[in-house]
């Protein structure tokens, strides 16, 4: 028997690569002046190169940004998503440039191109506990290294420290709270963060004078992409008028003001600059995310559970029942951060749908085959007698599902539903890898602009107690008053 799923892997794949031709044949640069603005996307946790200031995404790679978008003569957006799908921003065709710290490397630039002017230049360092032994490269042998997943530090680690672990983390605040704790002997970054996470933790950790290598930042572009000659030309007016120096000072001159004690980080975390407007902002998209997805994974759910559970010989309903399986075996299947990814960057790459919206929908696929499952379960547990009844009173096949069956199948499972509920609220957390503000992202944010995780951590931690507490008595509550209408 032939597998069914090949040719549709082979269907997709065949449409992928056609999207990315069209990609890649355009003449971006005209698309862009006739629009009238230039998209950026970037990772603003990388302070002071890219970080959010309020609500307002700021650093030195944004400003810089901006003169190219001024040199120009357009409207610069800008577009925060995680480190990693950078490259797939630019590939699907969803962004025109990034900015966000990246240095080149001949494994990068076999998917995106890279100008050949930088703009910055930076330094990997070394960040060693104070009293560590560790005084030179040579001393990293056999250690074990923190480095950040995917920078030029990760991969400079990989190659030449062989006989060393190295521990791959999402930022550099993190690996430096791991060294501290005793999980990690070093810490490999760029030079500005570690200077910053030097002063954060003064006497505790140390920056060594020799330095791994030097690198230069610069601006990519997709691969292909006509837009580079333009990157170059601008670039080099920018040097040579003084406007990059003169950003970078601006932003370096002087270090970060952590606050000192436990009201000093509360202060700094949450209320300089704004900071709970963060917090704010990303327990409303979460919370919208999770009621849009809840009631499309009801729709789906229903219809999967109808699928599943009709006797039908016909055609239509064949199929259907074919695609309820493949669905719930696909859906179950796979994690749910590929399926965010699948679905905001393949199949809605060419709409005009917010971030938001797109998560409504690949949390509310997942959510469905979960549903699915719930409801046709309960769907089970009503007594055969009542189908009898019912078609005793003259009640065809669906009158009878939607008035008889359904809503007693949906009292039996309430509970479960709820339970869905709260899973979901929690699983959101992961829309931050295309760049919705979210809660946990909110947190993340916080803690990258100032090297303080307990705070923005805990802060976070408690809104999403708070918020199952919550249902949980709500929960509670529904299931004492349906119990009052049970016939005893």
């Amino acid at each position: 028997m032939k597998n069914p799923f090949k040719n549709l892997f082979l269907i997709f794949c065949l449409l992928w690569l056609f999207n990315m031709g069209g990609v890649l044949a355009r003449d971006i640069v005209s698309e862009i002046k006739e629009r009238g603005y230039i998209s950026l996307v970037t990772n603003a946790e990388f302070e002071p190169f890219e970080y959010k200031d309020g609500n307002e995404t700021v650093g030195i790679d944004i400003d810089i940004a901006r003169e190219i978008a001024k040199k120009m003569g357009l409207e610069l957006y800008i577009k925060d998503v995680s480190y990693d799908a950078i490259p797939l921003e630019l590939s699907s065709g969803t962004c025109d440039f990034a900015l966000a710290g990246m240095s080149y490397s001949e494994d990068k630039d076999k998917n995106v191109d890279f100008s050949n002017e930088s703009y910055f230049d930076a330094k990997q360092v070394i960040v060693v506990p104070k009293e560590s032994k560790i005084k030179r490269e040579e001393d990293l042998h056999g250690k074990r290294i923190g480095v950040s997943l995917g920078y030029t530090g990760d991969f400079y680690c990989t190659e030449h420290f062989k006989n060393s672990e190295i521990v791959r983390l999402p930022n550099s605040t993190i690996a430096v709270l791991e060294m501290l704790s005793g999980r990690l002997d070093v810490v490999v970054t760029d030079n500005i963060p570690a200077q910053n996470l030097a002063v954060k933790h003064s006497g505790l950790i140390k920056v060594l004078d020799e330095y791994l290598f030097e690198e230069n930042y610069r601006v990519v572009v997709p691969e292909g992409s006509n837009l580079r000659d333009y990157m170059d030309e601008i670039l080099c007016e920018l040097k040579e008028d003084g406007t990059v120096e003169k950003i970078v000072e601006r932003y370096t001159a002087n270090p970060p003001d952590f606050g000192q004690g436990f009201m000093g980080m509360i202060h700094n975390s949450l209320i300089n600059r704004g900071r709970y407007k963060t917090i704010i902002e990303g327990l409303c998209n979460t919370i919208r995310i999770t009621c849009g997805a809840l009631v499309i994974g009801i729709f789906i759910g229903s219809i999967i559970a109808f699928a599943k559970l009709n006797k039908s010989k016909t055609i239509f309903m064949k199929v259907l029942k074919w695609f309820a399986d493949f669905y719930l075996t696909v859906i179950r299947g796979t994690p749910m951060v590929v399926q965010l990814f699948v679905i905001y960057y393949f199949i809605f790459v060419s709409t005009d749908l917010s971030k938001t919206i797109v998560a409504m929908i690949a949390f509310g696929v997942n959510s469905g085959a979960y549903v699915g499952v719930v409801l046709q379960s309960g769907i089970l547990s009503v007594d055969s007698g009542q189908y009898e009844a019912a078609r005793s009173l003259g009640l065809n096949g669906r009158e009878t599902m939607l008035k008889i069956v359904f809503p007693q199948a949906l009292k039996n499972v309430i509970a479960n539903l709820c339970n869905e509920f709260i899973a979901l609220i929690k699983e959101t957390s992961v829309s931050g890898f295309i760049g919705v503000i979210d809660l946990s992202r909110a947190g993340d944010i916080i803690r990258t602009q100032t090297l303080d995780p307990f705070v923005p951590l805990l802060t976070v931690a408690i809104i999403y107690l708070l918020i199952v507490a919550l249902l949980s008595s709500a929960m509670d509550m529904i299931e004492r008053r349906l119990r009052k209408s049970d016939i005893r």
